[in-house]
């Protein structure tokens, strides 16, 4: 199980749904629809790990007459693996609560929710998450930390495959002068069947019943200072 900060930071641009979060209802986001919402939180490579391995891959010469091959040499560039998961995930994003909290409410809304207790709220997603008709058997509600280590290099794996789970918890440091990595972000992930044939809704709604026992809303106010 992930170690969890003592609590967990949400953001919100409508007052409304802050309250409704407190009551109980987590709204989830397929981890595909990060890759074009218009926000922040957009990153194009979501829902896909990048890394490449301190290891050149085999190169191989072959003849052009015969299709044999003549020599094997090694290739200038580091093997690079990306994987995508075939089950699909919903994701509800939370941030550590060292974050820079101004920051954070100029990008997501100045209406915050701290979680006071994330593993309870944990408890609460999995007991509504096991009886939904697309959850997968099991331990398929479940945290993750993001790691902010998307395409760096790293020590060689014995299989030369990424690790499966950051094919949902993986972002870059930034991108186009946009940051992820000062997010800070853990994330709320639900595991759901494959179904080929099924059209994904974007979002998803747990109902928890009353949180307000575990989660305090919050809205920020910050001060603009301005030269005369």
């Amino acid at each position: 199980m992930t170690n969890l900060p003592s609590s967990l930071l949400r953001f919100f641009h409508e007052e409304e749904f802050a309250r409704q979060f407190v009551a109980g209802e987590a709204r989830f986001g397929i981890l595909e629809y990060y890759r074009r919402i218009e926000d922040s939180r957009r990153d194009e490579s979501e829902g896909e790990s990048s890394v490449y391995f301190r290891a050149k891959a085999p190169q191989l010469i072959i003849d052009r007459k015969t299709g044999r091959t003549i020599d094997v040499t090694e290739s200038d560039e580091n093997i690079h693996s990306t994987v995508v998961s075939l089950n699909p995930y919903y994701v509800l994003c939370t941030s550590h609560p060292e974050v820079n909290i101004t920051t954070l409410a100029g990008k997501y809304g100045r209406f915050m929710v701290r979680i006071d207790s994330p593993l309870v709220l944990l408890e609460r997603v999995k007991i509504a998450w096991q009886t939904h008709d697309l959850a997968l058997d099991g331990d398929a509600a479940f945290t993750a930390p993001v790691e902010y280590t998307k395409d760096e290099l790293r020590d060689a794996d014995p299989y030369l495959l990424s690790p499966p789970h950051l094919t949902y918890a993986q972002k870059p440091k930034s991108h186009e002068g946009k940051s992820y990595e000062e997010d800070r972000e853990y994330r709320y992930l639900l595991l759901c069947k494959v179904d080929t044939k099924r059209e994904w809704e974007n979002h998803l709604t747990l109902r928890l019943g009353d949180c307000s026992d575990i989660c305090t809303a919050v809205t920020i106010c910050t001060e603009r200072l301005t030269s005369g």
